[in-house]
C-alpha cells in the first residue's frame, strides 16, 4: 500500500470502523508506507496493530520473510476473515479473503494511454503484458471475493476471470477529513489557483503542465498550479525555462491535510490519462470547488455535469478551458451547485465503511 490514494482509502476505513463498528476485533497489519500514520492512542482496545519494516517487493529474501509472517500470525490470530484494502497481497491466508483492485494500469490495456504511451515498441508490449498476466495470475490465486471501485472495473474485472466470480463495487470517496467543515483558507498569491493534488506517475500527465504555461503566458493570463509532489520531481518537471510563477510545489502532505490544502485553490485541475476512480473529485464536490479535468469516460462517470472538461494532451484546449473558468465566475458557481448534487450520488466515507464491512460479514456467514 505504497500511493497516497490507497493510504487515504486505509485511512479512512479504519476510522469509520472505530467509530461504527466496535462489536468487532480487528487485527492490523500496516505497511511502511501506512504505520506513520497511525496514531495507536485514537483507537479502541479491540484494534490490534503489526508492523512490518519493509516492502516484500523488496527482494526475494523480504519476500519469503514477509510470507512467512503473515502466516505465522493468522495462525495465531485464527481470524474469521482477511481483508486487502487494495491487492494483490503477494500472499494467499487459509481464511476467506477479500480483495480489492483499483489498478487501472493494467486493467484497462485497450486504453489510450496505455496503447499510445505505454506499448510503443516489443520490450516494452513485452514488460507490459508479462507483468500484467503475473498480477492477475496472483490476484485469481488469493482470493474468492473481490471489491473495486466502478462498474467500468468490475466488468473488465470479469472478462479477466470469470463471469461467475463474486466481485463487489464499493465506490471510492473523500477522506476522513472532509467530513467537518475545513477552515477556509486562501494563498497569498492572489491568483487564481488551481490545484492538482497528487502523487507522480506517468499517467498523471503533470509534464502538460509546463505547455500550459506557455500557452497560457502567450496570452496574458495569469494563474497558477497548486502542486503536491516530492521536491525532487517538481524540479526535474518543472525545470530552469519553466515560469515559477505559474506553479507553486506544497510538497507531499499528509491525508489529514487534504482538506485544508482545498481551501487554498479556487478550483480542481485534474489532467489523469487513466484512473479507475480519482478521490480528487468528490474531495472538490465536497469543498465546494469547480473542476478542470480531463475528457475521458472515467472522470465523466463520477462527474457527470460538475466538470468542465479538456483534452487532457492538447495545451490549447487545457489553456481555453482555464481561460474560459477563470472569467466566468457564475459558471464556476455553476460547476459547483452540480457538484453537490453529484456528491448526493457518490459514497459517503460512512456509506462505504458499512457496506465494506456487511461484505466482510457475510463472508464469515
Amino acid at each position: 500500500m505504497q500511493s497516497g490514494g490507497s493510504l487515504q482509502v486505509a485511512l479512512s476505513l479504519l476510522s469509520e470502523w472505530n467509530a461504527g463498528h466496535k462489536e468487532h476485533q480487528y487485527f492490523i497489519f500496516l505497511s511502511p508506507q501506512l504505520a506513520p500514520l497511525i496514531d495507536e492512542k485514537l483507537f479502541d482496545s479491540n484494534f490490534h496493530f503489526y508492523y512490518f519494516d519493509k516492502n516484500p517487493t523488496y527482494t526475494t529474501f523480504t519476500a519469503l520473510t514477509f510470507h512467512r509472517g503473515l502466516t505465522a500470525l493468522e495462525r495465531a490470530i485464527n481470524p474469521d476473515t482477511v481483508f486487502t484494502v487494495f491487492g494483490p497481497a503477494l500472499w494467499k491466508p487459509k481464511s476467506n479473503h477479500i480483495v480489492g483492485f483499483a489498478n487501472g494500469y493494467y486493467l484497462f490495456d485497450d486504453s489510450d494511454y496505455i496503447r499510445k504511451k505505454v506499448l510503443t515498441g516489443f520490450l516494452q508490449r513485452t514488460k507490459y503484458y508479462v507483468r500484467r498476466f503475473l498480477i492477475f495470475r496472483q490476484l485469481k490465486k488469493e482470493a474468492a471475493t473481490y471489491w473495486v471501485e466502478t462498474i467500468i472495473a468490475k466488468k473488465r474485472l470479469e472478462q479477466l476471470f470469470a463471469p461467475n466470480i463474486k466481485i463487489e463495487v464499493v465506490g471510492n470517496t473523500y477522506g476522513a477529513s472532509f467530513k467537518n467543515k475545513a477552515l477556509d483558507e486562501s494563498s497569498s498569491n492572489n491568483l487564481f489557483n488551481l490545484l492538482y493534488l497528487t502523487a507522480y506517475y506517468p499517467h498523471k500527465n503533470i509534464e502538460i503542465i509546463p505547455k500550459v504555461i506557455v500557452e497560457l503566458k502567450k496570452r496574458n493570463v495569469s494563474c497558477c498550479f497548486l502542486l503536491t509532489l516530492s521536491n525532487a520531481v517538481f524540479n526535474k518537471i518543472f525545470d530552469s525555462e519553466t515560469d515559477k510563477n505559474y506553479v507553486q510545489n506544497l510538497a507531499t502532505i499528509s491525508p489529514d491535510d487534504a482538506a485544508r490544502v482545498y481551501q487554498c485553490c479556487d478550483a480542481v485541475f485534474v489532467p489523469s490519462l487513466l484512473e479507475t476512480f480519482s478521490a480528487n473529485y468528490p474531495e472538490a464536490m465536497k469543498s465546494n470547488k469547480p473542476i478542470l479535468t480531463s475528457d475521458l469516460d472515467f472522470a465523466h462517470q463520477i462527474c457527470g455535469d460538475a466538470a468542465l472538461y479538456f483534452n487532457p494532451i492538447n495545451e490549447h484546449d487545457i489553456a481555453d478551458k482555464i481561460e474560459l473558468l477563470m472569467s466566468n465566475k457564475s459558471f464556476q458557481e455553476h460547476l459547483i451547485a452540480e457538484g453537490q448534487q453529484q456528491l448526493l450520488k457518490l459514497e459517503t466515507p460512512e456509506s462505504r465503511a458499512d457496506k465494506l464491512m456487511r461484505l466482510i460479514e457475510q463472508s464469515c456467514g
